[in-house]
C-alpha cells in the first residue's frame, strides 16, 4: 500500500518542482543560499508535500477517465480505494500547509492561494476545456512568487533572468498539457460525449510552435548577459530537445520537454554555482 501511495504522489514530478524553489529562491538571493538558511527545508518540504496532494487528488477525480486512457495506475487497476487515496491527499495538504507556517507569512499565504488553485484544478479541471492547460502553467509558475515570498531579493544581474524564465516555464507547460491532452483523446472524448477539442485541426501543430518558441526564450538569459556559459550549454541543448520533441510522438514529446525542464533548471543552478551573482 505504501508504494501505491508514492506512486500516486508522482514522485518524478512532485520532487523535481519542488527543488526548482531551491534555483529559484538562489536566484532571488543574489546567490546568497546562507542567508535563506534554514527556511529552504520546510519550505522545499511544505511545497513537495502540497504539489504531491494535488496529483493524488487529481487521480481521484480522474479515475474514471483514467480507466480509459491509464488503466496500469494505481485507482483503476484497485490497488488501493478511492477513498484512501483522498484521505491520503488531505492529510499531505494539511503537513504541508503545517510546514509552511515556519517559512513566514508571505511564503505562507501564497501557498495557500496555490492550494487553493490545485484544489480548484483537481475538480474542475474536466470542464474548463483548453482553459485548464493555463491554470496549469500557472499554478507550475507558482514557484517564482513561491520564491520572492520565501527570501527578500538581492540586485544582481541574475535577478533580472527572472523576468524571462516564467515566460519561458509557463509556455512550456502550456505546451506540455497540451500534449497530454492529444495523449488522452481517448478517454476525454468519451467523458465529454463530443469530440475534444484537441484534435481540432492544427491543434498538434500549434503545440509544437509553442513548445519551439518557449526554448528559444531559454537563450535570452545568456544573450542578455544575465547568466554563463554554463547555462549557454544547456540552453542550446534544450533547444535541440525542442525540435526534436516536434518529430516525435506526443507520448516521446512529453518526454524530450520534461528532459528540457529538468536541464533548464540544472543548467541554471550549476551556472549559479560556479560563477556566483
Amino acid at each position: 500500500m505504501i508504494l501505491a501511495l508514492l506512486r500516486l504522489m508522482r514522485l518524478y514530478y512532485s520532487l523535481p518542482l519542488s527543488c526548482g524553489l531551491v534555483v529559484i529562491a538562489g536566484y532571488v538571493a543574489g546567490g546568497d543560499f546562507g542567508s535563506i538558511g534554514f527556511l529552504f527545508i520546510p519550505a522545499v518540504g511544505s511545497l513537495f508535500l502540497v504539489i504531491s496532494a494535488g496529483y493524488v487528488l487529481n487521480d481521484v477525480c480522474d479515475r474514471t477517465v483514467d480507466a480509459i486512457n491509464s488503466p496500469e495506475r494505481v485507482l483503476p487497476k484497485g490497488t488501493i480505494a478511492a477513498k484512501a487515496a483522498l484521505i491520503h491527499s488531505v492529510a499531505l495538504f494539511a503537513i504541508g500547509i503545517l510546514l509552511a507556517g515556519f517559512c513566514g507569512g508571505r511564503f505562507f499565504a501564497v501557498l495557500i492561494l496555490v492550494v487553493f488553485g490545485l484544489v480548484i484544478y483537481d475538480l474542475y479541471s474536466k470542464k474548463m476545456g483548453i482553459f485548464k492547460n493555463i491554470m496549469a502553467a500557472a499554478l507550475t509558475v507558482s514557484l517564482y512568487p513561491l520564491s520572492f515570498a520565501l527570501v527578500e531579493p538581492v540586485i544582481t544581474p541574475r535577478l533580472h533572468s527572472l523576468y524571462i524564465f516564467p515566460v519561458w516555464l509557463f509556455l512550456t507547460a502550456i505546451g506540455y498539457e497540451m500534449l497530454k491532452d492529444i495523449r488522452d483523446v481517448k478517454g476525454d472524448s468519451i467523458l465529454n460525449g463530443s469530440r475534444s477539442y484537441c484534435t481540432h485541426p492544427g491543434f498538434l501543430l500549434s503545440t509544437r510552435i509553442i513548445i519551439l518558441a518557449s526554448a528559444l526564450l531559454t537563450v535570452l538569459p545568456y544573450a542578455l548577459g544575465y547568466c554563463k556559459q554554463i547555462y549557454l550549454a544547456c540552453s542550446i541543448v534544450a533547444v535541440v530537445l525542442a525540435v526534436l520533441s516536434s518529430k516525435q510522438s506526443p507520448v516521446k514529446a512529453i518526454r524530450l520537454v520534461y528532459i528540457e525542464v529538468f536541464l533548464i533548471t540544472a543548467g541554471s543552478l550549476a551556472d549559479l554555482w560556479v560563477f556566483g551573482s
